[in-house]
């Protein structure tokens, strides 16, 4: 079913998915929209047979969310495949309401690959998913562009499971991929909400992006992304020069000062995400990175009521009792 002529991305996917062994179980994200559908198809139609799809009814939009579980349960009748979903009674609390989904959907994931045993996860993130995204976090405020965006492969840890988070679409338009599904007949289901303007992500695809687009009187995500994949490589080279430090309660002043400072930076961010220091950007990396030559203060305050200090040339934290 693979058509290189007529959609010749599907090889820059293959490529993208050469280094995952296709007999080893994984699981698959799927809303039950046209992003999460297109790439079961794809994973499917690539000799990924072994899958376990795993749908997490979020439960905010009433029937209509039922009514997304019950899809996906069809799809998978249909193929064959094992189905694991959960509806959540409310979301985490704290931060917005997509933060809270995020995290609501890792803590689903964990549990999946517990229980299915395989740590890997395939999730539908395209390229206007990585253009949002990498502007949303870039006027957030993030430290660096290789933090703004979303990364082809990502691990993380819930608790005491470990997650592979593939992406495996994120060189793939949604345009393309909403042609790939009409070649296919792939049905779907289309989640509403993604047209709300008052969610910020939406205020981005429908608002920002047509407007920057409208006063530079050209396109603009071709060449944001081909930037973003610029800085991708670029990040893995300056990645490679970072000292590795993990989630040591400690870090060594005097090594930290002889590192150039794009380095210093880089390591401390590291530092801080390894002992799940929370909502960390540049300003709480550069307070951070202030004790180091600091004669002064000794103390930084961090989110969460977590504290950096310097004592005895070392940087350690201190977490609320």
């Amino acid at each position: 079913m693979k058509d290189s002529r007529r959609f010749p991305w599907i090889d820059r996917v293959e490529d993208a998915l050469a280094a995952y062994p296709k007999g080893a179980l994984a699981l698959v994200g799927v809303s039950g929209g046209l992003d999460s559908c297109a790439l079961l198809h794809l994973l499917r139609t690539l000799g990924f047979d072994k899958l376990v799809v795993c749908h997490l009814n979020h439960n905010l939009r009433g029937t209509e969310s039922d009514q997304d579980r019950d899809f996906v349960a069809a799809i998978c009748r249909n193929l064959g495949l094992p189905f694991y979903t959960e509806t959540l009674k409310e979301l985490p609390g704290g931060g917005s309401l997509e933060t809270a989904a995020r995290v609501a959907r890792f803590e689903f994931f964990a549990g999946a690959a517990s229980r299915f045993g395989s740590t890997s996860v395939f999730l539908a993130h395209h390229a206007d998913d990585q253009i949002e995204t990498f502007l949303f976090n870039l006027f957030r405020g993030t430290a660096s562009f290789g933090n703004a965006m979303i990364k082809s492969e990502s691990v993380i840890e819930i608790g005491e499971q470990k997650l592979i988070l593939i992406r495996p679409l994120l060189h793939v338009w949604k345009e393309q991929l909403r042609e790939f599904a009409a070649a296919f007949h792939i049905e779907s289901r289309e989640d509403l909400t993604n047209s709300n303007r008052a969610m910020t992500r939406n205020r981005i695809r429908h608002e920002l992006i047509p407007e920057i687009e409208r006063l530079l009187d050209r396109p603009i995500k071709a060449t944001l992304l081909r930037a973003i994949e610029v800085a991708e490589k670029e990040g893995e080279f300056v990645r490679s020069q970072v000292p590795h430090f993990g989630a040591a309660r400690e870090l060594p002043v005097r090594e930290l000062r002889q590192l150039p400072i794009a380095i210093q930076r880089r390591a401390i961010h590291g530092w801080l995400r390894s002992n799940r220091v929370e909502d960390v950007g540049f300003e709480e990396v550069e307070a951070v990175r202030s004790l180091l030559n600091s004669q002064g203060v000794a103390k930084i305050n961090l989110p969460r009521n977590v504290f950096c200090r310097r004592r005895s040339a070392r940087l350690f934290l201190e977490f609320p009792r």
